[in-house]
């Protein structure tokens, strides 16, 4: 029966992201669209350490996408459908973590709720970020590992080196993931303080490895990643504030990208019920000893650690509530079968209420989120950059500046039949070597495109009477009157 649920599940989160993917929410964006320039890249040689134009975030969503790329091109569904599978099996290892504290059905329940995610964070498992599907992959990884060595006299060597690399790729793969990383640590290393050679030794050295290309990298370039990315321009304990009233509604699908409480006032009762839920469950895992710290300190520790990062205060997709969400989930279900607990209830337990708690997580979280936000299917929605691609192609233009992005969803869009270049704001330059390529080209081989309401003229190479100004694809074009097209 298990067995039968599980498919079940999978194949209902499968069609939920299928139909994500066919509304205007399936379209590819810039930071996507780098994920698979990226890998591209790769194969004609450049092999990053970190995302181009940044100090942190490990890019190996494109190593692992390349091979892709290399056999079959450049496809949209695809690149979107990578992160569904770090999502998968973030869901089957959350299995095997859960039922370790609540028996097989509801670790059934535990690995369901991460697969058939709520609101924002079923829509961010169809987006290509680097890092952040694999981060939560490599954060449960760990938290699986470590739950195995906290308890273990003999300190198994394989068990200590998978929790000490998994604690140190979280942290390679983003910083933000150190949130949940160091607390984890906090406990083995406590418990197994004295243990140098079992411990210590085998779990900062695998650390250590496999940060290796990083620390390579930071040496060569004056450590950047001890920098942080945008100046601070609020408090941290404005930023707890807001994680708490904006980013985890958001997340638990209570909230749309807007704001709005999706059932009105019911959606705060709703919110305070599940936090009252997850902090019962905390409790009782703090109860069980260290393999329940293992998962309790993460689960408190990580919001106030995040507010240690200045770009936290971006709370709109929901995006940052992946750190701590495993975690979450795990003291949801918890504190839910703790009120199931007496004798009388323990086959209604056992059997029906992980179900009967599944339909109503997906009816409650899910799909009333995506009613508002994604109720309609559309024909294709890279149509427009599809358009713009398609004039490029047929008016033989090779190269492409303009709105980051556009820019980046056009050359992947084309299988980099269009070369394209960032200029004007904001200007992150990702690949500074097809930027070079670009830049270096004759002004009248150079389109540029703009999104509407914001054409930067001004950064036109050409006089403006030298372009033919058309509006394709929603987006506004600038095209050389004189155009020398390049020999094949």
């Amino acid at each position: 029966m298990l067995l039968v649920g599980a498919v079940i599940v999978w194949l209902f989160g499968l069609l939920i992201r299928v139909h994500l993917l066919r509304t205007p929410g399936g379209a590819l964006n810039a930071d996507e669209a780098y994920t698979g320039l990226q890998a591209l890249a790769i194969l004609r040689g450049d092999l990053p350490t970190v995302i181009g134009g940044a100090g942190y975030t490990a890019v190996l969503d494109s190593y692992f996408f390349m091979p892709f790329v290399w056999i079959f091109g450049a496809h949209v569904v695809p690149l979107k459908l990578l992160s569904s599978l770090w999502w998968s099996g973030a869901a089957l290892l959350m299995y095997w973590l859960a039922k370790r504290f609540v028996g097989r059905s509801w670790g059934l329940l535990a690995g369901s709720m991460l697969w058939v995610a709520p609101g924002a964070l079923m829509l961010l498992s169809t987006r290509a970020y680097e890092a952040y599907g694999l981060g939560l992959l490599v954060s449960v990884l760990t938290a699986f590992a470590t739950t195995r060595i906290v308890t273990d006299r003999e300190l198994k060597r394989r068990w200590v080196m998978l929790a000490g690399a998994g604690a140190g790729l979280a942290f390679y793969l983003h910083p933000m993931f150190v949130a949940v990383a160091f607390p984890m640590m906090l406990v083995p290393c406590w418990v197994h303080r004295r243990v140098i050679r079992g411990w210590w030794v085998p779990a900062v050295g695998s650390a250590v490895f496999v940060n290796i290309p990083l620390l390579f990298w930071n040496v060569r370039n004056s450590w950047p990643s001890l920098s942080q990315p945008v100046p601070a321009t609020e408090s941290a304990v404005t930023r707890f504030g807001r994680f708490f009233s904006g980013l985890l509604p958001r997340a638990f699908g209570l909230r749309n990208p807007g704001g709005e409480w999706l059932w009105g006032g019911l959606s705060v009762v709703i919110y305070i019920v599940l936090l009252a839920l997850v902090l019962c469950g905390v409790f009782r895992l703090a109860r069980l000893g260290s393999q329940g710290l293992v998962l309790a300190l993460p689960t408190v520790l990580c919001w106030p650690i995040l507010t240690l990062f200045n770009n936290m205060g971006f709370v709109d997709d929901g995006r940052y509530a992946i750190v701590g969400y495993p975690f979450l989930i795990v003291a949801l279900v918890v504190g839910l079968r703790s009120l199931f607990v007496p004798t009388k209830w323990s086959q209604f337990a056992g059997y029906v209420a992980p179900p009967l708690v599944g339909v109503m997580w997906a009816g409650i979280f899910l799909i009333p989120w995506i009613n508002d936000y994604a109720p309609d299917v559309v024909d294709d929605p890279n149509a427009n950059v599809q358009a713009i691609v398609d004039v490029l192609v047929a008016e033989e233009y090779s190269y492409a500046v303009g709105n980051y992005w556009l820019a980046l969803p056009i050359e992947y869009q084309s299988d980099r039949k269009v070369v394209t270049a960032v200029a004007g704001y904001p200007l992150v330059v990702r690949l500074p070597q097809t930027q070079s390529e670009v830049m270096a080209a004759a002004p009248s081989e150079v389109a540029y495109v703009f999104l509407p309401g914001d054409e930067q003229v001004d950064i036109l190479r050409l006089p403006i009477e030298e372009y033919e100004r058309r509006e394709v694809g929603g987006a506004v074009l600038y095209l050389p009157l004189v155009h020398s097209v390049l020999p094949e």
